[in-house]
């Protein structure tokens, strides 16, 4: 890697630090880690689903059913609170804008190896030929 090159990296990472979108995010990110009551009912879930998927691997003549169903309700009420959640809501949305960024910067640097890849429609009959 050339000295231009990595001025253009450190550049680029300065301008990323200080774009509203990481910032966003980073806010949003520290929101979502501090929310105890949303971090308890994720982790709830998640040992409630390795339950169920547990339960749910044993012989039929087996399976406790009671459980299955006592389970599988309180995966359905803790999905319906996870999901209300507006840290949960402000951390995909921080996502979201932030994924539109790096999907940027990944496309012009393999844009910029790969120039018919700028091109490409993903339909084979539009195309002279990547490979």
């Amino acid at each position: 890697m050339n000295e231009a090159m990595i001025k253009a990296i450190e550049n680029l990472k300065e301008a990323l630090a200080q774009s509203e979108e990481l910032k966003a995010y980073n806010a949003a990110k520290a929101a979502y880690d501090a929310d105890e009551t949303l971090n308890k009912q994720i982790n709830e879930y998640n040992v409630q689903a390795t339950i169920l998927e547990t339960e749910g691997k044993k012989p039929e003549a087996e399976r406790d059913t009671e459980l299955v169903e006592s389970i599988s309700a309180r995966l359905r009420d803790l999905y319906d609170s996870i999901s209300e959640s507006k840290a949960l809501a402000d951390m995909r949305e921080a996502e979201a804008a932030l994924s539109e960024i790096v999907s940027a910067i990944n496309d012009a640097v393999r844009f910029t190896i790969e120039p018919e890849a700028a091109n490409c429609t993903h339909d084979c009959s539009t195309c002279g030929g990547c490979h």
